[in-house]
């Protein structure tokens, strides 16, 4: 869903966040042949886990997903553009983690996008809490996470 904020709202004429959120929407491991026609070959990419520069090691990180999950799926909450070259795009991802079990994993973010003049993107910076989205999910470390969640939250 686009934001209809008059401040956030795409113009008609710049399709480039459309492109690019209509490519992660249906995105599955063959359309990865594709991902140079949607990221410059220097792209910029951070997440709680990562952080490079270039295009080879993007499409990696992106073929590993597709190898460790199943039932891979991400939806596009909202997604505006916030100035001349940048977007940012709200997204629910889920699926199965097949090292970690059954349970479905649902993790919420929000990523900016930053377009290069050719439209593609030079910079995908992705956030979102690895911390109680992940981590805390997990046998061990979860438990002691959680311990410190709740002593922190005892103002």
């Amino acid at each position: 869903m686009v934001s209809t904020s008059p401040s956030l709202a795409t113009s008609p004429a710049d399709g480039r966040l459309d492109r690019f959120t209509g490519y992660f929407e249906g995105l599955a491991e063959t359309d990865l042949a594709r991902i140079g026609e949607i990221y410059t070959e220097d792209v910029h990419f951070a997440d709680p886990f990562s952080d490079f520069r270039g295009l080879p090691t993007l499409t990696e990180i992106f073929r590993g997903m597709f190898t460790k999950m199943r039932d891979y799926r991400l939806v596009i909450d909202e997604a505006g553009m916030i100035g001349p070259d940048s977007g940012f795009v709200r997204w629910t991802m889920s699926g199965h983690v097949k090292q970690l079990g059954r349970d479905l994993w649902v993790v919420e973010g929000c990523s900016v996008i930053r377009f290069a003049d050719d439209g593609r993107v030079r910079e995908h910076i992705d956030y979102w809490d690895a911390a109680s989205q992940m981590y805390e999910r997990l046998p061990v470390i979860g438990w002691v996470l959680r311990k410190i969640r709740g002593r922190l939250a005892q103002h």
